[in-house]
Protein backbone atom coordinates (compact mmCIF):
# COMPACT_ATOMS: atom_id res chain seq x y z
CA UNK A 1 0.00 0.00 0.00
CA UNK A 2 1.56 3.34 -1.02
CA UNK A 3 2.58 5.10 1.49
CA UNK A 4 0.57 8.73 0.14
CA UNK A 5 -2.71 6.98 0.46
CA UNK A 6 -2.04 5.78 3.84
CA UNK A 7 -1.44 8.87 4.94
CA UNK A 8 -4.41 10.42 3.28
CA UNK A 9 -6.63 7.55 4.93
CA UNK A 10 -5.30 8.71 8.11
CA UNK A 11 -6.02 12.35 7.34
CA UNK A 12 -9.44 11.54 6.12
CA UNK A 13 -10.29 9.27 9.05
CA UNK A 14 -8.90 11.82 11.97
CA UNK A 15 -11.20 14.36 9.58
CA UNK A 16 -14.66 12.07 10.12
CA UNK A 17 -13.20 11.86 13.83
CA UNK A 18 -13.26 16.05 14.19
CA UNK A 19 -16.76 15.91 12.47
CA UNK A 20 -18.60 13.18 14.67
CA UNK A 21 -16.85 15.26 17.69
CA UNK A 22 -17.70 18.40 16.78
CA UNK A 23 -21.22 17.63 16.32
CA UNK A 24 -21.68 15.40 19.77
CA UNK A 25 -19.92 18.39 21.56
CA UNK A 26 -21.76 21.79 19.31
CA UNK A 27 -25.66 19.86 20.24
CA UNK A 28 -24.24 19.44 23.78
CA UNK A 29 -23.91 23.32 24.39
CA UNK A 30 -27.62 24.65 25.60
CA UNK A 31 -28.18 28.28 25.58
CA UNK A 32 -27.91 28.71 29.49
CA UNK A 33 -24.43 27.60 29.20
CA UNK A 34 -23.93 29.15 26.08
CA UNK A 35 -24.53 32.76 27.46
CA UNK A 36 -22.40 31.83 30.51
CA UNK A 37 -19.53 31.16 28.41
CA UNK A 38 -20.20 34.52 26.15
CA UNK A 39 -20.43 36.47 29.99
CA UNK A 40 -17.46 34.40 30.69
CA UNK A 41 -15.43 36.18 27.88
CA UNK A 42 -14.29 32.18 26.87
CA UNK A 43 -11.91 32.59 23.79
CA UNK A 44 -14.42 30.95 20.72
CA UNK A 45 -17.90 31.62 23.17
CA UNK A 46 -18.62 34.64 20.55
CA UNK A 47 -17.97 32.23 17.69
CA UNK A 48 -19.56 29.24 19.55
CA UNK A 49 -22.39 31.86 19.85
CA UNK A 50 -23.11 32.98 16.02
CA UNK A 51 -23.02 29.46 14.78
CA UNK A 52 -25.24 28.30 17.72
CA UNK A 53 -27.92 30.91 16.42
CA UNK A 54 -28.53 28.90 12.96
CA UNK A 55 -28.18 25.17 14.58
CA UNK A 56 -30.02 23.76 11.06
CA UNK A 57 -27.05 25.15 9.32
CA UNK A 58 -24.57 23.88 11.88
CA UNK A 59 -25.89 20.77 11.55
CA UNK A 60 -26.10 20.07 7.65
CA UNK A 61 -22.14 21.66 7.27
CA UNK A 62 -21.23 19.17 9.74
CA UNK A 63 -23.17 16.31 8.06
CA UNK A 64 -22.10 17.33 4.84
CA UNK A 65 -18.12 17.27 6.09
CA UNK A 66 -18.45 14.02 7.80
CA UNK A 67 -20.11 12.12 4.82
CA UNK A 68 -17.73 13.48 2.53
CA UNK A 69 -14.96 12.43 4.48
CA UNK A 70 -16.32 8.98 5.18
CA UNK A 71 -17.11 8.59 1.24
CA UNK A 72 -13.31 9.82 0.86
CA UNK A 73 -12.16 6.94 3.10
CA UNK A 74 -14.28 4.51 1.82
CA UNK A 75 -13.84 4.96 -1.51
CA UNK A 76 -9.91 5.55 -1.10
CA UNK A 77 -9.73 2.59 0.85
CA UNK A 78 -12.15 0.10 -1.71
CA UNK A 79 -9.27 1.21 -4.46
CA UNK A 80 -6.02 0.45 -2.41
CA UNK A 81 -7.36 -2.96 -1.32
CA UNK A 82 -8.90 -3.66 -4.74
CA UNK A 83 -4.98 -2.96 -6.28
CA UNK A 84 -3.82 -5.44 -4.13
CA UNK A 85 -6.66 -8.18 -3.49
CA UNK A 86 -8.28 -7.79 -6.89
CA UNK A 87 -12.47 -8.34 -6.44
CA UNK A 88 -12.23 -9.46 -3.25
CA UNK A 89 -10.77 -6.31 -2.19
CA UNK A 90 -14.21 -4.72 -2.06
CA UNK A 91 -15.52 -6.53 0.78
CA UNK A 92 -12.09 -6.23 2.82
CA UNK A 93 -12.27 -2.38 2.05
CA UNK A 94 -15.88 -2.53 3.23
CA UNK A 95 -15.15 -4.72 6.54
CA UNK A 96 -11.77 -2.55 7.40
CA UNK A 97 -13.33 0.88 6.87
CA UNK A 98 -16.51 -0.01 8.85
CA UNK A 99 -14.39 -1.37 12.24
CA UNK A 100 -12.18 1.78 11.78
CA UNK A 101 -15.19 4.37 11.20
CA UNK A 102 -16.65 3.12 13.72
CA UNK A 103 -14.35 2.84 16.53
CA UNK A 104 -11.90 5.60 15.47
CA UNK A 105 -14.92 8.08 13.77
CA UNK A 106 -17.69 7.53 15.65
CA UNK A 107 -17.73 6.29 19.04
CA UNK A 108 -14.32 7.22 20.52
CA UNK A 109 -14.23 11.19 19.76
CA UNK A 110 -18.09 11.20 20.45
CA UNK A 111 -17.53 9.61 23.98
CA UNK A 112 -14.59 12.09 24.07
CA UNK A 113 -16.63 15.14 22.96
CA UNK A 114 -20.08 14.36 25.37
CA UNK A 115 -17.25 14.39 28.11
CA UNK A 116 -15.52 17.77 27.58
CA UNK A 117 -18.56 19.64 25.57
CA UNK A 118 -17.19 23.07 26.07
CA UNK A 119 -13.75 22.56 25.38
CA UNK A 120 -14.43 21.00 22.44
CA UNK A 121 -17.39 23.17 21.00
CA UNK A 122 -14.79 26.58 22.04
CA UNK A 123 -12.15 25.17 20.28
CA UNK A 124 -14.01 23.64 16.95
CA UNK A 125 -16.52 26.88 16.41
CA UNK A 126 -14.60 28.66 14.02
CA UNK A 127 -13.01 26.01 11.91
CA UNK A 128 -16.60 24.54 11.45
CA UNK A 129 -17.71 28.65 11.15
CA UNK A 130 -15.36 28.83 8.11
CA UNK A 131 -16.67 25.68 7.08
CA UNK A 132 -19.98 26.87 6.76
CA UNK A 133 -18.83 29.75 4.85
CA UNK A 134 -16.91 27.38 1.91
CA UNK A 135 -19.67 24.88 1.88
CA UNK A 136 -22.54 27.87 1.76
CA UNK A 137 -24.16 26.79 -1.86
CA UNK A 138 -24.65 22.82 -0.53
CA UNK A 139 -25.38 23.71 2.76
CA UNK A 140 -28.06 25.86 1.43
CA UNK A 141 -29.52 23.68 -1.40
CA UNK A 142 -29.58 20.95 1.39
CA UNK A 143 -31.22 23.30 3.72
CA UNK A 144 -33.74 24.19 1.01
CA UNK A 145 -34.64 20.13 0.45
CA UNK A 146 -34.96 19.17 3.84
CA UNK A 147 -37.11 22.12 4.74
CA UNK A 148 -39.44 21.13 1.97
CA UNK A 149 -39.40 17.57 2.87
CA UNK A 150 -40.46 18.63 6.65
CA UNK A 151 -43.11 20.38 5.38
CA UNK A 152 -44.68 17.45 3.33
CA UNK A 153 -43.64 14.85 5.92
CA UNK A 154 -43.90 16.30 9.29
CA UNK A 155 -47.09 19.11 9.86
CA UNK A 156 -45.44 22.15 11.63
CA UNK A 157 -47.12 22.68 14.99
CA UNK A 158 -46.60 24.98 17.57
CA UNK A 159 -43.42 24.27 19.65
CA UNK A 160 -44.21 23.94 23.60
CA UNK A 161 -42.15 23.66 26.36
CA UNK A 162 -43.36 21.46 29.32
CA UNK A 163 -43.42 22.45 32.30
CA UNK A 164 -40.88 19.84 33.83
CA UNK A 165 -38.54 21.16 30.66
CA UNK A 166 -39.09 24.58 32.24
CA UNK A 167 -38.24 23.07 36.19
CA UNK A 168 -34.60 21.33 34.79
CA UNK A 169 -33.82 24.60 32.72
CA UNK A 170 -34.33 26.97 35.79
CA UNK A 171 -32.42 24.27 38.09
CA UNK A 172 -29.58 24.44 35.28
CA UNK A 173 -29.53 28.28 34.97
CA UNK A 174 -29.11 28.47 38.82
CA UNK A 175 -26.10 25.48 38.53
CA UNK A 176 -24.79 27.55 35.57
CA UNK A 177 -24.13 30.66 37.88
CA UNK A 178 -27.06 32.51 35.10
CA UNK A 179 -29.87 32.85 37.71
CA UNK A 180 -29.18 34.53 40.83
CA UNK A 181 -30.92 32.01 43.49
CA UNK A 182 -33.69 34.34 44.70
CA UNK A 183 -34.62 34.63 40.90
CA UNK A 184 -34.00 31.09 40.77
CA UNK A 185 -36.43 30.55 43.95
CA UNK A 186 -38.79 32.68 42.64
CA UNK A 187 -39.32 31.12 39.04
CA UNK A 188 -39.34 27.54 41.07
CA UNK A 189 -42.34 29.50 42.82
CA UNK A 190 -44.09 30.57 40.20
CA UNK A 191 -44.40 26.65 38.66
CA UNK A 192 -45.83 25.38 41.82
CA UNK A 193 -48.15 28.62 41.61
CA UNK A 194 -50.90 26.54 39.89
CA UNK A 195 -51.03 23.97 41.86
CA UNK A 196 -51.57 25.44 45.72
CA UNK A 197 -54.46 25.60 47.09
CA UNK A 198 -56.36 28.72 49.39
CA UNK A 199 -56.13 26.46 52.11
CA UNK A 200 -52.29 25.97 52.11
CA UNK A 201 -51.83 29.83 52.01
CA UNK A 202 -54.86 31.22 54.20
CA UNK A 203 -54.72 32.48 58.10
CA UNK A 204 -56.33 29.99 59.79
CA UNK A 205 -59.49 30.88 61.60
CA UNK A 206 -58.33 30.76 65.33
CA UNK A 207 -55.63 33.13 63.75
CA UNK A 208 -58.12 35.90 62.18
CA UNK A 209 -58.37 39.63 64.35
CA UNK A 210 -62.30 39.55 64.04
CA UNK A 211 -64.37 42.53 64.89
CA UNK A 212 -67.91 42.14 66.31
CA UNK A 213 -70.69 43.79 64.37
CA UNK A 214 -72.77 44.57 66.65
CA UNK A 215 -70.46 46.69 68.64
CA UNK A 216 -70.72 50.56 67.81
CA UNK A 217 -67.19 51.88 66.03
CA UNK A 218 -66.08 53.74 68.80
CA UNK A 219 -65.93 50.70 70.60
CA UNK A 220 -63.35 49.41 67.66
CA UNK A 221 -61.80 52.11 66.71
CA UNK A 222 -58.61 51.41 68.68
CA UNK A 223 -58.35 47.96 68.34
CA UNK A 224 -58.51 48.93 64.25
CA UNK A 225 -56.07 51.59 64.60
CA UNK A 226 -53.26 49.75 66.58
CA UNK A 227 -53.81 46.28 64.05
CA UNK A 228 -51.21 46.08 61.32
CA UNK A 229 -54.25 44.87 59.39
CA UNK A 230 -56.68 47.00 56.81
CA UNK A 231 -59.34 45.13 56.52
CA UNK A 232 -61.23 42.42 59.55
CA UNK A 233 -63.66 40.27 59.01
CA UNK A 234 -66.65 41.03 60.89
CA UNK A 235 -68.60 38.68 62.67
CA UNK A 236 -72.34 38.40 65.01
CA UNK A 237 -72.82 36.03 67.35
CA UNK A 238 -70.22 33.87 67.49
CA UNK A 239 -66.63 34.30 65.25
CA UNK A 240 -67.64 31.88 62.46
CA UNK A 241 -70.59 33.77 61.26
CA UNK A 242 -68.77 36.16 58.90
CA UNK A 243 -71.20 39.08 57.94
CA UNK A 244 -68.83 41.36 55.87
CA UNK A 245 -65.66 42.92 56.01
CA UNK A 246 -64.03 45.88 57.81
CA UNK A 247 -62.10 48.50 56.04
CA UNK A 248 -60.14 50.91 57.52
CA UNK A 249 -60.71 53.82 54.97
CA UNK A 250 -64.56 53.33 55.99
CA UNK A 251 -63.36 53.43 59.41
CA UNK A 252 -61.33 56.43 58.73
CA UNK A 253 -64.33 58.10 56.89
CA UNK A 254 -66.48 57.93 59.92
CA UNK A 255 -64.21 59.02 62.07
CA UNK A 256 -63.37 62.44 60.21
CA UNK A 257 -67.27 62.77 60.10
CA UNK A 258 -67.76 62.19 63.66
CA UNK A 259 -70.13 59.44 63.30
CA UNK A 260 -68.21 57.17 65.68
CA UNK A 261 -72.18 55.86 67.38
CA UNK A 262 -72.65 53.83 64.30
CA UNK A 263 -72.57 49.98 64.27
CA UNK A 264 -70.36 48.13 62.66
CA UNK A 265 -72.40 45.96 60.76
CA UNK A 266 -73.56 49.28 58.98
CA UNK A 267 -71.27 50.00 57.80
CA UNK A 268 -69.17 46.10 56.27
CA UNK A 269 -68.32 45.64 53.08
CA UNK A 270 -69.58 42.67 51.38
CA UNK A 271 -67.54 39.42 52.05
CA UNK A 272 -66.36 37.18 49.57
CA UNK A 273 -66.56 33.26 50.30
CA UNK A 274 -64.16 30.96 48.17
CA UNK A 275 -63.97 27.14 48.81
CA UNK A 276 -60.90 26.13 50.73
CA UNK A 277 -59.88 23.25 47.49
CA UNK A 278 -59.75 26.07 45.24
CA UNK A 279 -56.41 26.93 43.09
CA UNK A 280 -54.56 29.84 44.28
CA UNK A 281 -53.71 31.07 40.58
CA UNK A 282 -57.93 31.15 39.64
CA UNK A 283 -58.18 33.58 42.94
CA UNK A 284 -55.93 35.62 41.81
CA UNK A 285 -57.48 35.99 38.53
CA UNK A 286 -60.87 36.84 40.65
CA UNK A 287 -59.31 39.30 42.91
CA UNK A 288 -58.05 40.97 39.97
CA UNK A 289 -61.52 41.11 38.01
CA UNK A 290 -64.09 41.73 41.36
CA UNK A 291 -60.37 44.30 42.39
CA UNK A 292 -61.01 42.65 46.17
CA UNK A 293 -58.12 42.05 48.24
CA UNK A 294 -59.25 39.47 50.54
CA UNK A 295 -61.66 36.38 50.65
CA UNK A 296 -63.23 33.96 53.06
CA UNK A 297 -62.57 30.73 53.27
CA UNK A 298 -65.10 28.21 53.67
CA UNK A 299 -65.33 24.50 54.07
CA UNK A 300 -68.09 22.32 52.10
CA UNK A 301 -70.20 22.16 55.02
CA UNK A 302 -69.67 26.38 54.49
CA UNK A 303 -67.89 27.01 58.07
CA UNK A 304 -65.40 29.20 58.11
CA UNK A 305 -61.96 28.12 57.70
CA UNK A 306 -59.86 31.35 57.49
CA UNK A 307 -59.21 34.18 54.75
CA UNK A 308 -56.64 34.70 52.15
CA UNK A 309 -55.58 37.81 50.98
CA UNK A 310 -54.12 39.74 47.60
CA UNK A 311 -50.82 39.60 49.93
CA UNK A 312 -50.94 35.62 50.81
CA UNK A 313 -51.05 34.57 47.10
CA UNK A 314 -48.16 36.96 46.27
CA UNK A 315 -46.13 36.20 49.19
CA UNK A 316 -45.85 32.49 47.55
CA UNK A 317 -44.25 34.09 44.53
CA UNK A 318 -41.76 36.50 46.58
CA UNK A 319 -42.82 36.66 50.35
CA UNK A 320 -40.68 33.55 51.66
CA UNK A 321 -37.78 35.22 49.78
CA UNK A 322 -37.63 38.63 50.63
CA UNK A 323 -39.15 38.65 54.04
CA UNK A 324 -38.10 35.81 55.86
CA UNK A 325 -35.62 38.04 58.15
CA UNK A 326 -37.95 40.90 57.98
CA UNK A 327 -40.45 38.27 59.97
CA UNK A 328 -37.85 37.35 62.00
CA UNK A 329 -37.14 40.46 63.03
CA UNK A 330 -40.42 41.95 63.85
CA UNK A 331 -41.81 38.97 65.56
CA UNK A 332 -38.91 37.36 67.47
CA UNK A 333 -37.42 39.87 70.18
CA UNK A 334 -34.66 39.23 72.89
CA UNK A 335 -36.02 40.23 76.42
CA UNK A 336 -33.67 40.64 80.01
CA UNK A 337 -32.27 37.36 80.87
CA UNK A 338 -32.59 33.95 78.56
CA UNK A 339 -36.46 34.55 77.57
CA UNK A 340 -37.32 35.45 73.75
CA UNK A 341 -40.64 37.36 73.14
CA UNK A 342 -42.33 36.24 70.18
CA UNK A 343 -45.46 37.61 68.28
CA UNK A 344 -48.11 34.77 68.52
CA UNK A 345 -48.14 35.10 64.50
CA UNK A 346 -45.02 34.08 63.77
CA UNK A 347 -44.74 30.90 61.65
CA UNK A 348 -43.02 27.42 63.09
CA UNK A 349 -41.17 27.40 60.33
CA UNK A 350 -39.72 30.93 60.95
CA UNK A 351 -38.91 29.79 64.79
CA UNK A 352 -37.01 26.45 63.66
CA UNK A 353 -35.14 28.36 61.18
CA UNK A 354 -33.96 31.30 63.88
CA UNK A 355 -34.00 29.55 66.31
CA UNK A 356 -33.35 26.00 65.31
CA UNK A 357 -36.61 24.33 67.84
CA UNK A 358 -37.42 21.74 65.62
CA UNK A 359 -41.23 22.37 66.11
CA UNK A 360 -43.67 20.54 64.33
CA UNK A 361 -47.63 20.72 63.62
CA UNK A 362 -49.61 18.76 60.71
CA UNK A 363 -52.54 21.61 62.08
CA UNK A 364 -51.64 24.88 62.48
CA UNK A 365 -48.30 27.10 60.95
CA UNK A 366 -48.16 29.34 63.98
CA UNK A 367 -46.30 29.67 67.23
CA UNK A 368 -49.80 30.67 68.32
CA UNK A 369 -51.99 28.25 67.05
CA UNK A 370 -49.29 25.05 68.07
CA UNK A 371 -49.89 26.13 71.42
CA UNK A 372 -53.58 26.57 71.41
CA UNK A 373 -53.46 22.88 69.87
CA UNK A 374 -51.28 21.57 72.44
CA UNK A 375 -53.20 22.72 75.15
CA UNK A 376 -57.02 22.11 73.48
CA UNK A 377 -57.79 25.68 75.02
CA UNK A 378 -57.43 29.16 74.67
CA UNK A 379 -55.04 29.95 77.38
CA UNK A 380 -54.51 32.50 80.39
CA UNK A 381 -51.84 34.66 80.52
CA UNK A 382 -48.70 33.11 82.49
CA UNK A 383 -49.64 29.31 81.81
CA UNK A 384 -46.80 27.46 79.96
CA UNK A 385 -45.89 24.30 77.54
CA UNK A 386 -42.93 22.34 78.75
CA UNK A 387 -41.60 20.46 75.83
CA UNK A 388 -38.12 18.75 75.68
CA UNK A 389 -35.80 21.53 74.90
CA UNK A 390 -37.95 25.20 75.27
CA UNK A 391 -40.59 25.97 77.47
CA UNK A 392 -43.27 28.77 76.41
CA UNK A 393 -44.61 30.37 78.34
CA UNK A 394 -48.08 32.37 77.35
CA UNK A 395 -47.51 36.53 77.65
CA UNK A 396 -50.65 37.94 76.82
CA UNK A 397 -54.57 36.87 75.93
CA UNK A 398 -56.98 39.34 74.31
CA UNK A 399 -60.37 38.91 73.01
CA UNK A 400 -60.09 34.79 73.54
CA UNK A 401 -56.90 35.01 71.06
CA UNK A 402 -52.85 34.59 72.21
CA UNK A 403 -51.04 37.76 71.05
CA UNK A 404 -47.45 37.14 72.50
CA UNK A 405 -45.75 34.51 74.15
CA UNK A 406 -41.96 33.83 75.61
CA UNK A 407 -40.16 31.41 74.75
CA UNK A 408 -36.84 29.66 77.10
CA UNK A 409 -34.68 27.54 75.50
CA UNK A 410 -33.56 24.43 78.03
Amino acid sequence: MPTTQIIVLIVLIILSAFFSGAETALMSINKLKLNALVKQKKKGAETLFRIKQDTHRLIITILIGNNLVNIGAASLATIVFTNMFGSAGIGIATGVMTFFILIFGEITPKTFASQNAVRISLAVARPVEILSYILYPFVWFFGLIARLISKIVIPRGEEKISEEELRTLVTMGRAEGILEKETAEIMHNVLEFRDTKVVEVMTPENEMETVDGSKKLKDVIDFVAKSPYSRHPVYLEDRDKIIGILDVDDVLKYAKDQKLNVKVKSIIRKPYFVPESKEIDDLLTEFESRKIPMAIVVDEYGDVEGLVTMDDILEEIVGDIFDKSKRDTKYIKKTKGEWLKVDARATLEDLNRSLKLGLKSEHYNTIGGYVEHKLQRIPRKGEKVNLKNITIEVEKVTDQKIKSLKILKK
